[in-house]
C-alpha cells in the first residue's frame, strides 16, 4: 500500500492553519460573540447559519448540518480526498511534505499523464483569458451573451473560453519550450501531411472537460462557423481523457448531489449551464455520447437517484429510452424522467419561461420510467389496430419484466388495462411469465434489501464437480465486511470513499452503503453510527439492516484500512480475473467434450494470457 502522510505532519499542518483565515477565503465571516458567522457555502440561504469556532478550530452549519475541521471543509468544498486536502493546505502554508507522500495523496497520475494535465490547465487558462480579456473574442462573446444569455460570472464559473483563428496556441507552446511530442499527444495540436502544425480548436468556443477531481483532462469546442458540419468536436482520447468514463460538471455536481440525493442527467453542456442558472447545481451531461456503464458507476456511487432530463424532441426521447435501458445494470439506482414541454431543450425553456419555471420542472415534474415507457412505446403505432396494440402490449410487458418494481408495475398494468380494456388477469399472467425468464431476474434475484449471497451450494459427495462460479460467496462476504466496517469505523468509510470508481456489485450492499454515506456526510466525526442510522430507517429497512448491526460485528468488522484497501483490490482486480479464468476453463471443458482441437488451442492461448495478466496485477 502507498505511504500515508504521517500523523505528526498532519498535526503540523493543522496547527499552522487558522480555520477562520482558510474559510474566510470562501465565506464572508463576521464575529458575533464567541463565533464567526456567515452564509453557508454549501447550500443557498438568506440568513447566516454557518459558524466558525476559532478557539476550537471547527466549523458547523445549523442549516445543512455539516461540521468538521479545516481539512473537512476543504474536502467538502473542493471535492478533495483527505490526503489531497492536507497537501493543498500544506502547500499554501509553505510546509514541505516528502514526495513519497505527495505521490500518494496529491496526484493520481504518472509523469507523462501529469504533463498532459498541466498542458490542459494552461490551455484552459489561455482560452478563458482570450474570451474575457481580449479584443479577439467579439464573435464568441456575441454568441454566448446574446444567443445563450450567459453573463460574465457564469463564463468564469464554468471556465468557458475561446480560441480565435488568428491566434496560435501552437506558437505559444513553442515559445514556452513545450516539446512538440507533448503538444501532439494532448490533442490540442495536429499536424498536416506537409509537416506543418495547426490548432485543432481554432474558432471554437471552448468547454473544459474535467475528471472527478476537477483536473482539466480534455476539451469540447463549439464551432462559430455556420458552414462547418462538425458543430462540436472533443479532444482525442489520451492517457487522461476517456470520454466514456467522464461526465461534464461532475466534479462540482457531486457536492450538490449530496444534498439533493440525486443527479440530473442532461443532454449538453449548455443545458447543464442552464440548470445552474436556474439554481440546480447537480446537473451533469455525458458529453455527446450514449450513457455508459462507467458513467453510471460514477453516478450510482455518489447518489441513490438519477433524473434523466434530455431534450423534449424525438432525438432526446430516443436518447432517454437508451439511457433507461443502460440503467438496468444498476437496479439500486432509482431513475425518473423529466420531459421539457413542447419539444424544447432546457436552455430554450429557460429563456421562454424563466429560471423558476425550469427549476420547478427539474425538481417537481418528474415521472416514473414506467410512465415514460407507457407513452414512448406508443410512438409510430396505430393502437386501434389489433396487431399494433398486441405488439405495444408485449413490448411494454417486456420492459416491466426487466424493471421489476411490484408496486410501480401494478399501477402501470392498471393504467394499461383501463386505457385499452385489456384483461387484468391476462396481463398479470403474462408479466409473471416474462419476469421469471428475464435476465435481470436471473442475475439479481429479489430486488431491494435482501440477504447476502451465501455463495455456491455445496456439491454432494460423489457428484461431478462443475465449473460453476465458486467465488461469488467470497465476493458477497468481502462486500459485507466492508459495509459493516464502514458502519463502525469512520476511517474505513473514508478509505472506501477514496476509490471514486468502486461500486458494490450487490444491489442490496450498494443500497446499504448509500444509507451509510448519507448519514456520515451529515454527521462527520462519529465513529460507530449503527444505532443512530437505524433510527432514520423505515420498519422494513430496520428489519433487513438489523443483522448487520446486531449480529455480524464480531465476524465482519475491521478498523484496518490496509485490509479495506486489500478488499477493494480483490473486488476490482482479483475476483474479476478469477471469474474470467473460470469462464475460460468452462469453455475449454466444453471444447474438450466436443473434440474441438482448434478451439481448445485458441482458448488455452487466451487462458495463458489471462493468467499472465493476473500475475502482473498482484496487490502491492
Amino acid at each position: 500500500m502507498a505511504a500515508l502522510i504521517p500523523k505528526e505532519t498532519i498535526e503540523q499542518v493543522k496547527d499552522a492553519a487558522n480555520i477562520v483565515d482558510i474559510i474566510g477565503q470562501y465565506v464572508d465571516l463576521k464575529k458575533k460573540g464567541k463565533y464567526y458567522w456567515g452564509l453557508c457555502p454549501f447550500v443557498s440561504e438568506n440568513s447566516a447559519s454557518f459558524t466558525v469556532d476559532e478557539e476550537g478550530q471547527r466549523y458547523k452549519c445549523y442549516s445543512c448540518g455539516r461540521s468538521g475541521n479545516v481539512f473537512d471543509f476543504l474536502s467538502e468544498k473542493k471535492g478533495l480526498s483527505f490526503p489531497q486536502a492536507v497537501m493543498e493546505l500544506a502547500s499554501g502554508l509553505g510546509i514541505h511534505i516528502d514526495q513519497k507522500y505527495t505521490e500518494n495523496a496529491g496526484s493520481r497520475f504518472n509523469e507523462q499523464e501529469q504533463h498532459l494535465i498541466d498542458l490542459n490547465k494552461q490551455a484552459a487558462e489561455i482560452f478563458n483569458h482570450l474570451l474575457l480579456n481580449t479584443d479577439l473574442s467579439g464573435q464568441a462573446l456575441h454568441y454566448l451573451e446574446k444567443d445563450r444569455h450567459l453573463d460574465r460570472q457564469t463564463m468564469i464559473d464554468f471556465q468557458l473560453g475561446y480560441l480565435p483563428s488568428d491566434w496560435s496556441l501552437h506558437q505559444f507552446f513553442d515559445e514556452k519550450k513545450i516539446p512538440i511530442e507533448e503538444q501532439l499527444t494532448s490533442g490540442l495540436i495536429s499536424q498536416y501531411d506537409d509537416g506543418s502544425f495547426h490548432d485543432v480548436f481554432a474558432n471554437r468556443v471552448m468547454f473544459p472537460l474535467k475528471d472527478s477531481y476537477g483536473n482539466v483532462v480534455g476539451f469540447s469546442g463549439r464551432t462559430l462557423d455556420s458552414t462547418n458540419s462538425a458543430k462540436y468536436i472533443n479532444s482525442k482520447e489520451t492517457a487522461v481523457f476517456k470520454k466514456s468514463r467522464l461526465l461534464y460538471h461532475f466534479d462540482q455536481a457531486k457536492q450538490a448531489a449530496k444534498l439533493s440525493q440525486r443527479f440530473l442527467l442532461l443532454e449538453g453542456y449548455l443545458d447543464v449551464i442552464a440548470a445552474h442558472k436556474a439554481g440546480v447545481d447537480y446537473g451533469i451531461a455525458s458529453m455527446g455520447t450514449s450513457l455508459t456503464k462507467e458513467q453510471l458507476q460514477l453516478i450510482s456511487r455518489n447518489s441513490p437517484k438519477l433524473t434523466i432530463a434530455y431534450d423534449g424532441d424525438s432525438a432526446g426521447q430516443n436518447a432517454t429510452w437508451r439511457a433507461i435501458s443502460e440503467t438496468r445494470q444498476f437496479p439500486h439506482l432509482q431513475v425518473d424522467i423529466v420531459t421539457i414541454p413542447a419539444g424544447k431543450d432546457p436552455d430554450e425553456y429557460l429563456q421562454e419561461k424563466g429560471p423558476e419555471a425550469l427549476k420547478q420542472i427539474f425538481e417537481q415534474d418528474s415521472s416514473s420510467i414506467n410512465d415514460f415507457a407507457l407513452e414512448y412505446l406508443k410512438h409510430n403505432r396505430n393502437l386501434s389496430n389489433t396487431a399494433d396494440l398486441s405488439a405495444y402490449t408485449t413490448d411494454l410487458l417486456t420492459f416491466l419484466s426487466e424493471h421489476p418494481d411490484p408496486i410501480a408495475n401494478d399501477l402501470t398494468l392498471k393504467k394499461l388495462s383501463d386505457q385499452f380494456g385489456l384483461s387484468r388477469s391476462v396481463l398479470d399472467q403474462s408479466l409473471t411469465q416474462l419476469t421469471r425468464n428475464s435476465p435481470q431476474t436471473r442475475e439479481t434475484g429479489l430486488q431491494g434489501f435482501a440477504e447476502p449471497d451465501p455463495g455456491p451450494a455445496p456439491v454432494p459427495a460423489g457428484a461431478a464437480t462443475s465449473l460453476r462460479d465458486p467465488i461469488s460467496g467470497q465476493q458477497a462476504m468481502i462486500e459485507r465486511k466492508m459495509i459493516v466496517s464502514a458502519i463502525y469505523h469512520e476511517s474505513v468509510f473514508k478509505e472506501i470513499e477514496k476509490n471514486q470508481t468502486f461500486v458494490f456489485q450487490s444491489p442490496e450492499n450498494q443500497l446499504y452503503y448509500f444509507l451509510i454515506k448519507g448519514f456520515r456526510s451529515r454527521h462527520p466525526g462519529m465513529e460507530s453510527i449503527g444505532s443512530a442510522l437505524m433510527e432514520n430507517m423505515t420498519a422494513a429497512e430496520q428489519e433487513k439492516f438489523a443483522p448487520l448491526i446486531n449480529q455480524q460485528l464480531a465476524l465482519y468488522s475491521t478498523a484496518n484500512t490496509d485490509a479495506i484497501d486489500d478488499y477493494i483490490w480483490q473486488l476490482t482486480v482479483r475476483i474479476p480475473f478469477e471469474k474470467q479464468i473460470l469462464n475460460l476453463k468452462s469453455q475449454i471443458q466444453t471444447a474438450i467434450n466436443l473434440n474441438q482441437s482448434d478451439q481448445i488451442k485458441e482458448l488455452n492461448v487466451k487462458l495463458a494470457k489471462l493468467m499472465k495478466e493476473k500475475a502482473e496485477n498482484k496487490h502491492d
